[in-house]
């Protein structure tokens, strides 16, 4: 009997191991970055941010990759810790999957930035995915 139950349990490891790697087949590369501002605008965020050579770069997150479907390019976690803000992209099989942006919670925190009024961003915005200058 224990021998029998020993042989079934080992089928089922077996089995959710080879389910488990069958679904993460993909390839999959993270890179989180430390933000240096942020300024909301109405088509998404405008995210500052150092390069590895200690550079500033900048970002634009459309709001359209926001979605409540389930299938968003781009999601917000809010926090108050000192990690926060920072960004993590997601490539999956050498391809932009998503970007979660960590952001301050706290609106008069030092990383929130306001742009002046009247600038017409739409070009800034109209982007598929995120530079790779990182």
């Amino acid at each position: 009997m224990r021998t029998t139950t020993a042989i079934v349990v080992l089928l089922v490891l077996a089995c959710c191991t080879a389910f488990a790697q069958e679904k993460a087949g993909r390839d999959v590369y993270v890179k989180t970055v430390p933000i240096a501002r942020v300024y909301p605008h109405m088509l998404g965020y405008r995210i500052l941010y150092f390069t590895s050579t200690l550079e500033y770069a900048e970002m634009y997150v459309p709001g359209s990759w926001f979605s409540f479907s389930g299938t968003s390019k781009a999601n917000v976690i809010w926090g108050e810790t000192s990690e926060f803000p920072y960004f993590s992209i997601y490539w999956a099989d050498g391809k932009f999957d998503r970007i979660l942006l960590y952001l301050h919670s706290n609106m008069h925190h030092i990383s929130w930035g306001s742009l002046p009024p009247g600038i017409d961003l739409t070009s800034q915005f109209n982007v598929q995915e995120p530079p790779r200058n990182f």
